[in-house]
């Protein structure tokens, strides 16, 4: 397909955008109706892609989010797992939904050992 050829498609195709849901893994907050989640996503036939954005409860409108391929949420995991979450200064925020009990804090100057969930990517 020549470069005038694939523009005028593109021209002609513009705002329509194409996505499936290829796998939902998790919700991470619910606010006013709109949940955000954690999926796997094709966009415009693409190759898959993780993607943390905010949905409508039937997934049919969405708000502007992110996507990473395999190899940045491999660096986002590892980046986040040396986060001590309790000296970064981001105040919590409320959810309206109702909250499981947190779990007990680690002991500070326990061992490690070694043991951890294994992860598939």
């Amino acid at each position: 397909m020549e470069r005038t050829e694939l523009m005028e498609l593109q021209e002609r195709n513009e705002g329509e955008i194409h996505f499936k849901i290829v796998e939902h893994i998790g919700v991470l907050s619910e606010t006013k109706g709109w949940k955000k989640e954690l999926n796997v996503v094709s966009w415009n036939k693409m190759p898959a892609k993780f993607d943390i954005r905010e949905w409508d409860e039937y997934h049919e409108h969405m708000k502007k989010g992110i996507t990473f391929t395999k190899g940045e949420i491999r660096e986002l995991r590892n980046i986040l797992k040396d986060v001590d979450l309790r000296m970064v200064a981001v105040p919590e925020t409320r959810s309206r939904r109702r909250r499981e009990e947190p779990a007990a804090a680690p002991v500070i100057g326990a061992e490690d050992d070694g043991s951890s969930e294994a992860v598939p990517f």
